[in-house]
């Protein structure tokens, strides 16, 4: 085999090695940053069930609890000297309840800022770049758990069905209504926009709220999923 024949193989077996090297380091890339949004989702959605058990459990008894103690308050005799000691009992669990219903939600609540700048994180993590615009607008508690845990399943989606390199996130209020977008350039033309890749939970989510979601697949290849529901959760649209 003549020399340059040679070298010239071995060129090619070297760059071919190279970028497989390249891929294969993409790819751990992704799959870390796939598993750390898996570890902080399973943590979230411990956390939040962690806040509803305790609050089911303890609540519950110390509703109980307040009721007996209200029942004997009142059929204790005025001048008994049990009847402030009573008061006092009844207060206590009052203020009991109350503060373990103030700790649980903050279990049960989730952060909205902290969902943008993990879907921020893991997206550059994935080796994507991510841009967040947000309105500055006052939203209902539950509204913004709710966008929240959307921002979290959207970009969720986006790190397993896509190759994206570019990633936008728009929260923005338009009249009663809040519409949140999340696009990304690295769709699969193969797959029909609004079909499978776990969109069916995000439009329950909408749905329960009185809003709706859609998605768009632009000619230029941005896929784009826009949700828009009430500022206020007691609102309809």
């Amino acid at each position: 085999m003549p020399q340059f024949t040679l070298i010239a193989l071995l060129l090619l077996l070297g760059t071919l090695l190279i970028v497989a090297l390249v891929i294969l380091a993409m790819r751990l890339r992704r799959l870390r940053a796939l598993q750390a949004v898996a570890v902080r989702q399973a943590a979230a959605e411990a956390r939040e069930q962690f806040g509803r058990d305790v609050h089911d459990l303890v609540s519950n008894r110390l509703w109980l609890a307040t009721l007996r103690s209200e029942l004997a308050y009142r059929l204790t005799d005025d001048d008994s000297p049990l009847r402030p000691a009573l008061a006092d009992v009844v207060q206590a669990i009052r203020q009991a309840y109350a503060d373990i219903r103030d700790v649980t939600r903050s279990f049960q609540d989730v952060s909205l800022t902290s969902e943008l700048a993990n879907a921020r994180a893991a997206l550059r993590a994935y080796g994507a770049d991510c841009k967040v615009v947000v309105a500055e607008a006052e939203l209902g508690r539950e509204v913004s758990a709710t966008l929240a845990i959307m921002v979290r399943e959207a970009v969720t989606n986006v790190l397993r069905h896509s190759e994206a390199s570019l990633c936008t996130i728009e929260i923005a209020v338009r009249g009663p209504a809040v519409t949140l977008t999340v696009a990304n350039d690295g769709v699969d033309s193969s797959v029909p926009p609004g079909e499978g890749n776990g969109l069916d939970n995000l439009r329950n989510r909408a749905a329960a709220l009185g809003g709706m979601m859609g998605t768009i697949l632009d000619p230029d290849g941005w896929f784009r999923l826009i949700v828009e529901i009430p500022r206020r959760s007691g609102e309809r649209r």
